[in-house]
């Protein structure tokens, strides 16, 4: 893990603006004090956004009984939190660019904790499904923005291992919120509240909270900072402009929305998120049906893999940045999700079973690093924060689909196998479509060499 975060800390060997050694310790001090400063606090809030997002996975484990929900029901209110997140994903990414980071990501937490909260009071399909859009609506580019944000602090030699870090709170929110919300269940009859309605309330607020010490504690650039020196600030500002002029498209937002490139990239992870969040979503329903485990044992268990899940994920990022490679640090993962995914579906023996399962988290978050940078190597300024939207708004289009899908699937065959393997199947065209992606880099070389 040390490793991994020094890593983070360190230049690239790519050639520097200055080209001169004291040059090289000040990329190194300067980059260090932005990690510290951004990228624990980034991961906190990451954590809170996704254990909100998918706590109604352990919540069904008992909400569905209580409230007679089926498994239609389950997954499409599961489900239909993406809807809501897509239709306000480019707006909210633009009005963050504009209105500065900290005012719209601390509106953005503390919207979408009050909501979180407020799930406690479903007791009907209809309010499940409002509540759950609404939390789409309130949280809608939350994630996209941050990215965009990190862009704005880190070259592009670093950026892939500055993503991953901050996207380690998806395996870790599984290591930490698994075990939790099994315990939070537990708190069953407590002052008259179920065990779900708790787990909501006590999981919700701290969004609320956090939100507003955003506003404290964020910077919207490093021309406004205090805490690095002036030498510092100026190396940081100098080498990130230098990038941006060199970027091969224009800041312009209508390019960003248009570009083919985008949206390929955007099929690629709508057709990934599909397989994730129908994971997420009913995984720990999974394990439970193989096993029989308590909810308690079922979070320990997501837990273990959530703990190998974060060692994939930061050393491939890790290994992306050393080689300056990302096409296939993107694709191979893929395979591997393809292969957690078929062989849940095959594999009925529980063990096996759950190590398949334990896969498909491995191969998907192990590409998060890689695939997150790609963007912000095509764009830069507004059109940048509306392409990496524009991607996250294509792919939560699979993130509806795939919690519903296996919840329709389920309901007509009885269990998870059919859905499991059409997931596996679109795993394996998105790998294959990264691999027709040609890299920002061979673009850039081929026009010069036109123009000579």
């Amino acid at each position: 893990m040390r490793r991994v975060k020094d890593s983070l800390e360190q230049p690239d060997s790519t050639p520097n603006v200055f080209g001169t050694a004291q040059t090289n310790e000040l990329s190194a001090v300067t980059l260090r004090k932005v990690t510290w400063r951004l990228i624990p606090f980034l991961f906190l809030l990451y954590v809170i956004a996704w254990l909100d997002r998918v706590n109604v996975g352990f919540a069904g484990l008992e909400m569905n009984a209580d409230l007679g929900f089926s498994s239609t029901v389950f997954g499409f209110g599961s489900g239909i939190f993406f809807l809501g997140y897509c239709l306000f994903e480019i707006p909210s990414n633009i009005i963050l660019e504009r209105v500065g980071a900290r005012l719209w990501i601390a509106r953005i937490m503390v919207t979408w904790g009050l909501i979180s909260a407020g799930l406690m009071f479903v007791r009907t399909p209809a309010m499940f499904y409002l509540l759950r859009f609404l939390l789409g609506v309130a949280e809608a580019g939350f994630f996209p923005g941050v990215v965009y944000y990190l862009s704005l602090w880190y070259p592009t030699a670093q950026r892939a291992r500055a993503i991953a870090a901050f996207m380690t709170a998806v395996p870790v929110t599984g290591l930490i919120g698994g075990p939790l919300s099994g315990a939070l269940l537990g708190l069953d009859g407590i002052y008259g509240l179920k065990g779900w309605q708790w787990l909501f309330v006590l999981e919700g607020l701290p969004a609320v909270i956090l939100g507003t010490s955003v506003m404290f504690y964020l910077n919207d650039r490093p021309e406004t900072t205090r805490w690095l020196t002036p030498e510092e600030r100026s190396w940081l500002v100098d080498t990130l402009t230098a990038e941006r002029t060199a970027c091969i498209l224009r800041p312009d937002i209508r390019e960003a929305l248009t570009n083919g490139t985008v949206w390929k990239l955007g099929i690629i992870f709508l057709l990934v998120a599909a397989g994730f969040y129908g994971y997420s979503f009913w995984a720990p329903l999974i394990i439970k049906s193989l096993t029989g485990l308590s909810n308690f044992k079922v979070g320990l268990v997501l837990g273990a893999i959530s703990a190998i899940t974060i060692l994939g994920m930061l050393l491939n990022s890790y290994h992306s940045d050393r080689t300056v490679e990302r096409v296939i640090h993107i694709a191979v993962p893929l395979f591997v999700m393809a292969v957690g995914l078929v062989g849940c579906a095959l594999l009925h023996q529980p063990v096996l079973a759950i190590i398949a399962l334990a896969i498909v988290p491995l191969g998907h978050c192990a590409s998060y690093g890689p695939f997150w940078s790609m963007p912000t190597q095509f764009f830069t300024g507004p059109a940048a924060a509306a392409g990496i939207a524009l991607v996250t708004m294509i792919a939560n289009v699979g993130s509806f689909a795939g919690p519903t899908l296996i919840g329709v699937l389920k309901a007509q065959t009885g269990t998870h196998t059919e859905a499991f393997l059409l997931l596996g199947g679109l795993a394996v065209i998105a790998a294959f479509l990264v691999l027709r992606i040609r890299p920002a880099g061979a673009r850039s070389r081929e026009q010069a060499t036109a123009a000579s």
